[in-house]
């Protein structure tokens, strides 16, 4: 019997970790798929004298919980902050549910990736605004997927769209990712080219940074109702339709040659602050860089409407670069 159950014991044991493989492998083979998701991890960036130690120190973190959060501090309620003038409506820790989002058995999603943070940065601009309906559905849906996956930190949500910082473990990131790619709001829509249909967030390009120490988790999840994405003052209808005027986007590779050109101008669409700390230097006889000198992105729009402004463009191509890509998109 001893024998019989030491080898019940080990083929159970073989098949929990082929099941581990077998997920891993599933992971892999979607994140294949998914050109869009780009992903690197922050080890990486370490010497490699220093690599095996900031691993070492991460899982130790993660096995001792320590935390430098002020989670318990934090009110667990709607709350107002500013927001360059604005009001934002925080929707903090929403328990409400949303009809798209389900809890499986009843339980939250939980994974063994917790070893590590996954930072996840995008921005995505939906066309035509959502009514106050899809919007409310949308706010909705990105919340509980955030609790449902563990994510925590900052949503920005718009009638125009998302911008988001968010942490969680490494597969609970990709599965809101994943989740979100077939969201649609009632909004699909057929390409008469292909007959494909596409949500609108089938093509938002995720930027994803894995291995970082678990105590640089955000402590909460917060989602804020804002007017615009990026503050321009050019809310609701008033802002132009990127799909129609909005810059093409390129490759470093691409980017590096462009400034090469001449009769070429970079601006950079930063504060003063970020742009004083650094910039992109075109090569000898190459791009122009601007820097508008902004302060706050409200300013840009005046700037741009100014006659001197208006000359330095003249005939020129013009050339954008700013943090995670959101300032540029609606600037172009």
């Amino acid at each position: 019997n001893g024998k019989k159950s030491k080898k019940k014991r080990k083929k159970s044991m073989k098949q929990r970790k082929d099941k581990r493989q077998q997920n891993s492998s599933q992971t892999q083979k979607e994140m294949a798929v998914d050109e869009k998701l780009i992903s690197s991890s922050a080890i990486a960036y370490y010497p490699e004298e220093l690599k095996h130690l900031q691993l070492k120190k991460n899982q130790e973190e993660n096995a001792t919980g320590t935390n430098n959060s002020t989670s318990n501090q934090e009110e667990e309620s709607i709350t107002e902050v500013a927001d360059d003038g604005k009001n934002e409506k925080n929707y903090v820790n929403s328990s409400e549910g949303c009809p798209s989002v389900t809890k499986q058995n009843g339980k939250a999603y939980s994974d063994n990736s917790n070893n590590n943070i996954t930072l996840l940065l995008f921005y995505q601009y939906v066309e035509p605004p959502w009514d106050e309906s899809q919007f409310q559905t949308a706010l909705r849906f990105v919340t509980d997927l955030g609790h449902l996956y563990g994510l925590t930190g900052r949503m920005r949500v718009a009638h125009e769209g998302l911008n988001c910082t968010l942490t969680g473990s490494r597969d609970g990131v990709r599965a809101w990712c994943s989740a979100l790619r077939s969201f649609d709001g009632g909004r699909s829509r057929v390409y008469p080219s292909t007959g494909e249909r596409r949500t609108e967030f089938a093509d938002t390009e995720f930027k994803l940074t894995d291995d970082l120490p678990p105590r640089q988790r955000f402590p909460k999840l917060h989602a804020f109702e804002v007017v615009e994405l990026v503050n321009y003052g050019l809310a609701g209808r008033r802002a132009p339709a990127i799909s129609a005027h909005g810059g093409t986007h390129l490759e470093p590779e691409q980017y590096h040659e462009k400034m090469t050109e001449g009769d070429t101008v970079v601006i950079d669409v930063r504060n003063h602050y970020e742009s004083n700390i650094g910039r992109f230097v075109p090569p000898p006889g190459g791009a122009k860089v601007i820097d508008p000198g902004m302060r706050k992105s409200t300013e840009f729009p005046m700037w741009l409407d100014r006659k001197e402004t208006k000359e330095m463009l003249r005939g020129k191509q013009v050339l954008m670069y700013c943090t995670g890509g959101g300032r540029c998109e609606r600037a172009s």
